[in-house]
């Protein structure tokens, strides 16, 4: 595999805008599902939030098989929130899954220890019913560290779960070229994610100049906010597309596992 350049990146970001702009509508009632699913995850005591991490790869392949549908002219459906579960390789996706939920502790740990003291302070700064510039001063240290590691792990590991679910990996085999594939293009990858980011950015910037400060910005941000998620899958799908090959095998096709992969 040889070394992208940069400006591969945008290319990447426009390929995933001509995927969106093809069935705006499926995509994104295909992020609404997904995102309902996470609430209720979310609501359940205890260990609510543990299950929504774990269960995070099996949202990231409902997006990206919708982008695999619309690319081989079929319609992006709601039901493929369940692909992943459905799949024969969801113990492997689950994997996946415990490993973003050891970045996820990794970043809190980050958090907590940098910023700690500065946590404790803005508690004490909530609880007396005044907050002070001061008291959230020291929270940027421990919330860019906390970023850094997450964002780093989810570059690195991004095409792990397509990997398991396309080609049949086992989780550290689809690790293994995740991570290798992740670094020979990590130049288009890195230019991508910081292109969407000031795509949001602008937006944002743009929409409280025209709508001002008002529940309709407030509207309006959410929503550039739903389509930048939408956006970042397109984008991964392109990237994946053209560095694996695009999907052959059809949704309505049985699954099959290839032991040779294992």
């Amino acid at each position: 595999m040889e070394k992208l350049p940069a400006r591969v990146g945008w290319h990447w970001i426009k390929q995933g805008w001509a995927l969106f702009r093809k069935q705006p509508g499926g995509m994104m009632a295909l992020l609404f599902v997904c995102m309902f699913a996470s609430l209720i995850i979310m609501l359940l005591p205890v260990l609510g939030q543990i299950l929504w991490a774990l269960l995070m790869p099996m949202f990231t392949i409902a997006l990206l098989q919708g982008c695999a549908e619309i690319d081989q002219g079929r319609r992006a459906l709601p039901q493929f929130l369940l692909a992943g579960l459905q799949s024969p390789m969801r113990k492997h996706l689950l994997g996946m899954g415990l490993l973003n939920l050891l970045l996820m502790l990794l970043a809190m740990l980050a958090i907590y220890g940098i910023s700690g003291e500065a946590m404790e302070g803005l508690r004490t700064a909530q609880a007396r019913g005044s907050i002070k510039p001061e008291d959230v001063e020291g929270l940027f240290g421990g919330m860019l560290a906390g970023s850094a590691i997450y964002m780093v792990g989810w570059l690195l590991t991004s095409m792990t779960a397509p990997l398991i679910f396309w080609q049949k990996m086992a989780f550290s085999k689809a690790l293994f070229f995740s991570v290798v594939s992740v670094l020979r293009a990590i130049r288009p990858l890195v230019s991508a994610v910081l292109i969407l980011h000031l795509f949001y950015f602008f937006g944002i910037q743009i929409i409280v100049l025209v709508l001002g400060v008002s529940q309709l910005s407030v509207a309006g941000i959410f929503t550039l906010f739903l389509i930048s998620l939408v956006l970042v899958h397109c984008m991964l799908y392109a990237a994946y597309a053209q560095i694996f090959g695009p999907p052959q095998t059809p949704p309505s096709a049985p699954a099959t596992v290839d032991l040779d992969k294992q």
